[in-house]
């Protein structure tokens, strides 16, 4: 690297002893295991750890407030909403007894339609009232009044029929069981 040979002035020498001098530091610096660092920073990861650790704990800190706020929230909702049940049973059951009170039932407009004890009768009892004239239009074609009552007719006649039906073939069995013996 270096010409050793030739003289040199004593400006260049002290230069070149520094840089001698220098290399050797380095040297011993880069051979010495116990204070060599291959481009680490250790104190900088310290730092680096220790700030980290420290915003972990801060967004733990953070998250347990919110948590806690929120759980206080929940608990304001469940009790507004009580309240607000109660506000509406208690409002209902005030006009509940606002109509029992004021509104009994023989002073209301429609009483006379489910009167139970009106002693009136139907605007029509019959297919042929005499009370309904044609202009009345209390009866239509295919309206049948009776519809119940003819029913339970019919039933009754079927009933007897297959009661017929059923005695009838008894006896049949029995002539053809008694004329086979």
């Amino acid at each position: 690297m270096h010409k050793v040979d030739l003289p040199l002035e004593s400006k260049e020498a002290a230069a070149l002893e520094a840089r001698r001098e220098r290399e050797k530091q380095r040297l011993t610096r880069i051979f010495n295991a116990r204070h060599r660092t291959m481009g680490v920073d250790v104190e900088a990861l310290r730092s680096q750890v220790e700030e980290r650790k420290l915003r972990e704990e801060t967004e733990k800190r953070r998250d347990e407030t919110y948590d806690a706020e929120q759980v206080l929230c929940d608990r304001v909702a469940q009790m507004l909403e009580e309240e607000e049940r109660q506000r509406l049973r208690r409002l209902h059951q005030a006009v509940q007894e606002f109509r029992e009170r004021e509104q009994p039932p023989p002073t209301r407009r429609e009483w006379d339609l489910y009167n139970p004890g009106c002693a009136g009768t139907p605007a029509r009892v019959s297919d042929y009232d005499p009370r309904c004239g044609p202009a009345s239009l209390q009866r239509f074609a295919g309206e049948d009044l009776a519809l119940p009552t003819r029913r339970r007719l019919q039933q009754e006649q079927q009933c007897r029929s297959l009661e017929d039906q059923r005695a009838e073939r008894q006896r049949a069995l029995a002539d053809t069981k008694y004329a086979g013996e």
